[in-house]
């Protein structure tokens, strides 16, 4: 089960005067950054690796089930972005890291190869999946730490940081990436466990379901969808056929039982989000994050779900906790949440959950 630790009263009453500086500034970057990371061009070689070491602060690394996106405190977009996976399977499951080896060697081609960076003189920002075991932030501190020397590092939860992405502290986030789904009600810069559901069905259950229709549904696919079209040409609309299946596919996420995955959906779960943290559908915000959110129709079918209005959805808010990571690393208000290096060789890795709420 997921938990913040028990921070202490005078570590919450610093969190909320630092909620309080800054607040304005997230508001003001959010916005700015997202409009910035939907106008910017594809990512090149050129574009992965910093110019000026110099400028640099912090790292900020979101490794998620499919994709581990990195880049520095303040960029408006990763600069890197690569699988989280090789040939022997991924690193998570569900969501989770389950091969802390991997992990390092993912982590050190991303410092030396695609940020060129040397960790020992930059903090980093790690995030922390829904609902993964408190024990995985204390191995993420003693990676960081003893793996690769960094001075200070800090672990947020995903959904923290997608609301700042947002421009807010608090909020429901509903989520879905390759790995999992969930959603997550945050208020003021806290996670409520007590309102914090989890679906283990997200993109890649239903790429996998999408392989494993008939043959001759496939067959069907070839025969009739796939051609070569001129340049510019439009595609037809697809038949009834494959309308059905496609149709079937996405709304597992709302109704999983029909791939045999027992428990809620995603419309259930943010019901249930909105309700246990003291919010109705059209009162708190409700804000969509992961890959997955990004099909066709998804914020609608949430929408008339809920009976509410559309809920936030950023273009980018496939990245979005990545830039929320971005975001706040960068504030000047920020930079005393650092756990630093000494404080972690007084008291161990458990010095993490004094740190990381």
């Amino acid at each position: 089960m997921y938990s913040q630790g028990c921070p202490s009263q005078g570590a919450k009453i610093q969190h909320f005067l630092l909620l309080n500086v800054m607040q304005l500034e997230i508001v003001q970057l959010s916005y700015v950054s997202r409009s910035l990371c939907k106008a910017s061009p594809p990512l090149t070689e050129s574009t992965k690796a910093p110019k000026r070491m110099e400028d640099l602060c912090a790292v900020v690394i979101d490794t998620g089930m499919g994709h581990t996106r990195s880049g520095l405190a303040g960029d408006e977009r990763p600069r890197a972005v690569v699988p989280s996976q090789g040939e022997d399977g991924s690193i998570l499951t569900h969501g989770v890291v389950t091969d802390w080896d991997r992990l390092e060697e993912l982590w050190h081609h991303i410092f030396y190869h695609d940020l060129a960076v040397c960790p020992e003189e930059l903090a980093v920002l790690a995030t922390d999946a829904p609902l993964s075991p408190v024990i995985n932030r204390e191995k993420v501190a003693e990676l960081l730490f003893e793996g690769f020397g960094v001075p200070a590092m800090l672990v947020m939860p995903r959904p923290v940081l997608v609301a700042y992405s947002y421009g807010c502290t608090s909020g429901v986030v509903l989520g879905s990436g390759a790995g999992t789904s969930y959603a997550v009600a945050v208020q003021d810069g806290y996670v409520l466990p007590h309102a914090s559901f989890r679906l283990d069905l997200a993109g890649n259950d239903l790429t996998v379901y999408l392989v494993q229709l008939p043959a001759e549904t496939l067959q069907h696919l070839k025969e009739t969808r796939c051609c070569c079209h001129p340049p510019g040409a439009h595609s037809e609309p697809m038949g009834p056929l494959l309308q059905d299946e496609y149709s079937r596919c996405a709304e597992a996420l709302f109704t999983p039982e029909a791939l045999g995955v027992p428990g809620p959906g995603l419309l259930e779960m943010a019901a249930r989000s909105l309700h246990l943290s003291g919010a109705q559908p059209g009162n708190a915000p409700l804000l969509l994050a992961g890959g997955t959110t990004l099909l066709c129709g998804f914020a609608q079918r949430v929408a008339q779900g809920l009976g509410s209005g559309h809920p936030a959805a950023a273009p980018s808010r496939h990245v979005a906790a990545w830039l929320g990571g971005s975001i706040a690393a960068s504030l000047d208000a920020f930079q005393g949440s650092w756990l630093p290096q000494d404080i972690y060789n007084e008291n161990g890795p458990s010095a993490v959950h004094q740190h990381c709420f």
